[in-house]
């Protein structure tokens, strides 16, 4: 079975595709020639630093981003006049007035744009033409996170090892030849922005100024807005170090002639000093940060360097470790195996990606102080309007990009995104208290840098997303069931609670009695009703109230750890009695997205919103909730999401994250080989709408892990959704809550054995199949299973 599954796989590429034997290592990902575009470059990062490496051979780029790097700074987007109108458009939409509802809502509570997420420059090598390029070799090593280049002419072997090193803050190039004196190339800094270069010595430093403000690209091609004293300002610093030859400057770039070594050692800095400062007139000394770091560099040597790269690294990538089989598939560059992808062939694919999402979330996001979250595209972009603003979404995308970090056993890595919500709990009660007369705090659909939360333009179908501090709040809580950290949960249990604040001072009684969401919509979908009326504005969506419903009993569970803040438990459990349910709809047996039984005006959009409570909360269970599941399961069967949007982004993550809690691995399988089939660029990351939209990286990363475990509903659950094209595997360094480490072995589909470590000492529940059993494992100890186990 194995030869034929090569077999489909190799037959129809050519030689010139295969890695060379002596070069070939099943740790990344690999293409026999330099990238011809963004999409075929290849992600490095830091957290803070990302480059985009091309690999070219007489000229070649590193874009460089840095997180930072905005345009905007602090300005007050709060909505003073939308309280006035928000009785009549919550009494509107009781009485069924859709459509006057809709223009009210456009017309009062909406406001302007984010700000854009920008590129910082690039860093540019030209090399002297010496002849024809032959054995090129471009890798991706998940397993030190460097990328090298090699590649030979008239029989001189060159190499170039490019790394983002998180310790010491930059990004190094080192450039080799196998016989002496044969590096001669010019290197510079350019950047899309105004900026200007200077050389010093060996080095090269760019200095820019962004823009004032920018336009998001979905309203066309607009240049920046510029104004003097306003925007923040940047450095990249590049230092150049060489071992023979010459290094010598002309018209602000670096020369270098017959040297047999090089290093290109680049850091960068912004004048960012917080959200709430602006960066021109309150800025840091960006400068002096430049400075610093490259006088550390100075001490270090090159193999410094890449120790320091390799230790940090690794001791993160190295947590986990996955075997889904070996088929040799991994000897074929990665843009003609996604070429030649079909459903049931390259079972390594899907470890392959695995991986490269964990490689991606180490890169983007890591804590510090001012560190910023993975945006829509990671640390990553090359536009000065880029797809959405490369902001975070939060009905959906930047919540995806962490469904993963605790599982995979990144849980530091999730630090970015709650210091991003605990920020925005500051605008955010500002938002609560004028737009809503609320206490507590709110944010909306999107975010920015400058963390404000009011409404964004253009529409109420998205912008008046009411959720998005709720949803962001799970991810509190999420971190705290992982790690037991009772200091951290008493820090963010004043977040949590504001928010539940918000939303207990903002629910309103429906013609029932329940307690709804109005103004609401769902996740940017229409309904249609049965008299024909289409629209978006409704009162309660099912996704609302699920997502709510979370927050109350998350802050419940947090009272219980902390033992505090009892009368406000009596509260919760009174509002939690009067959320309005989620309802099955007696004419089709789904699960309705919409208090009345409304149908979806485009159910083929990919946007099933009212799956949140299987997805990412644990409301919809198969076994504690079988009649929600199986009406639900109808809603995937009738809307077929991982069918639409080429199964990219929050199509695909969702799709996957459905099927792999309905523990359905056969259906999950048809969602990767979507996913894979139509929604990957060349190197391997995610594309929706000519875009790369990370989550469809992080949020298959996450269901290939839940395919493998799961413990969202009390239970550690083994192998709960593993397709049958993994007959054979081991998964090593998994994270289930309550502090446990899990190492799973299974051959022919079925557990051969699971290592269960305890973090904790915390009592738990494991389950394979329809057998549970209860472990009391001492804390920093281990309890074997076998399948004899569960028998």
């Amino acid at each position: 079975m194995k030869q034929l599954l090569i077999i489909a796989l190799l037959a129809t590429l050519t030689t010139s595709c295969f890695a060379p034997k002596d070069k070939f290592k099943k740790t990344g990902i690999w293409f026999n020639q330099p990238a011809k575009n963004w999409n075929e470059a290849i992600p490095i990062g830091n957290g803070a630093l990302g480059g985009m490496v091309y690999g070219g051979i007489e000229s070649d780029t590193v874009k460089i981003n840095e997180e930072t790097l905005w345009s905007g700074e602090p300005r007050d987007l709060q909505n003073y006049e939308a309280i006035k109108y928000l009785p009549e458009i919550r009494q509107l939409l009781l009485d069924g007035k859709t459509q006057k509802a809709e223009k009210l809502i456009n017309k009062t509570m909406l406001g302007e744009y984010n700000e854009n997420y920008l590129p910082m420059g690039d860093l540019v090598i030209n090399t002297t033409p010496i002849g024809k390029a032959e054995n090129y070799y471009r890798q991706l090593n998940l397993d030190n996170g460097i990328v090298t280049v090699d590649y030979s002419i008239d029989n001189v072997d060159y190499k170039k090892e490019v790394f983002a090193s998180f310790p010491d803050k930059a990004i190094v190039v080192k450039i080799s030849a196998s016989k002496p004196g044969q590096l001669n190339f010019s290197t510079s800094l350019i950047s899309l922005l105004k900026y200007q270069v200077e050389v010093k010595g060996n080095r090269v430093i760019l200095s820019g100024n962004a823009p004032k403000h920018s336009y998001p690209n979905y309203t066309g091609k607009r240049p920046p807005v510029y104004e003097d004293g306003h925007g923040m300002r940047f450095q990249m610093s590049l230092l150049v170090r060489n071992k023979g030859g010459v290094v010598k400057s002309k018209n602000n770039e670096i020369i270098v002639e017959n040297a047999d070594e090089v290093e290109l050692i680049l850091t960068a800095a912004t004048s960012f000093n917080g959200f709430d400062k602006n960066p021109f007139t309150e800025g840091k000394d960006f400068n002096a940060i430049c400075e610093k770091r490259i006088a550390a560099i100075e001490k270090l040597n090159y193999g410094e360097l890449k120790s320091n790269h390799v230790e940090d690294y690794s001791k993160l990538y190295g947590r986990v470790k996955l075997d889904l089989g070996d088929i040799g598939s991994d000897s074929v560059s990665i843009n003609e195996r996604i070429k030649n992808y079909t459903p049931g062939n390259d079972p390594e694919l899907t470890e392959l990606y695995f991986n490269f999402g964990r490689y991606l979330l180490i890169s983007s996001s890591r804590p510090g102080k001012f560190a910023q979250p993975a945006n829509l595209q990671g640390i990553w972009s090359r536009w000065l309007q880029p797809g959405w603003s490369s902001n975070w979404t939060l009905n959906c995308n930047a919540e995806i990009n962490y469904w993963g970090v605790e599982t995979a056993n990144l849980p530091e890595l999730h630090l970015p995104l709650i210091e991003l919500t605990k920020e925005l709990s500051v605008d955010g009660a500002k938002t609560a208290k004028n737009m809503y007369g609320a206490r507590g705090w709110i944010a909306h659909h999107n975010a920015d840098i400058w963390r404000t939360t009011s409404p964004v333009g253009g529409s109420g179908l998205w912008a008046i997303y009411q959720v998005g501090s709720a949803w962001l709040c799970h991810h509190l809580w999420e971190h705290y069931e992982f790690t037991l950290d009772k200091e951290y949960l008493r820090e963010v249990y004043p977040v949590m609670k504001g928010a539940a604040q918000f939303y207990m001072d903002n629910l309103q009684r429906d013609e029932e009695g329940f307690l709804v969401t109005n103004p609401s919509e769902s996740f940017e979908n229409h309904f249609k009703q049965p008299d024909g009326t289409t629209g978006w504005a409704c009162v309660g969506a099912t996704q609302d109230m699920q997502i709510i419903r979370d927050l109350f009993q998350n802050c419940k569970l947090a009272i219980a750890e902390l033992d505090t803040d009892k009368e406000f438990d009596a509260k919760l459990d009174d509002y939690l009695s009067r959320l309005l349910p989620m309802r099955i709809s007696p004419t089709t047996g789904r699960l309705q997205e919409w208090k009345d039984d409304w149908k979806s005006a485009n159910p083929n959009s990919g946007q099933v919103a009212h799956g949140w409570g299987l997805a990412v909360g644990n409301q919809i269970s198969p076994r504690e909730t079988p009649e929600l599941a199986e009406a639900f399961t109808k809603t995937l069967e009738y809307r077929k999401p991982w069918k639409t949007n080429e199964c990219s982004s929050w199509t695909g993550s969702f799709s996957a994250k459905f099927w792999a809690r309905l523990g359905n691995g056969e259906m999950l399988q048809k969602v990767f080989d979507n996913h894979f089939s139509w929604a990957l660029f060349p190197n391997l990351t995610s594309n929706f709408r000519g875009f790369w939209e990370i989550d469809g990286n992080l949020g298959i990363m996450s269901a290939i892990a839940e395919m493998l475990l799961q413990s969202h509903t009390g239970e550690i659950v083994l192998l709960p959704a593993l397709p049958s094209k993994y007959p054979d595997g081991e998964v090593k360094g998994l994270r289930a809550r309550n502090g446990f480490e899990v190492d799973i072995k299974w051959e022919n589909n079925e557990l051969i054995e699971a290592i269960i470590y305890s973090n904790h000492g915390v009592d738990c529940k494991v389950r394979y199949k329809e057998k549970v059993i209860t472990l009391k494992i001492k804390e920093d100890e281990k309890s074997t299973l076998t399948i004899n186990n569960f028998h």
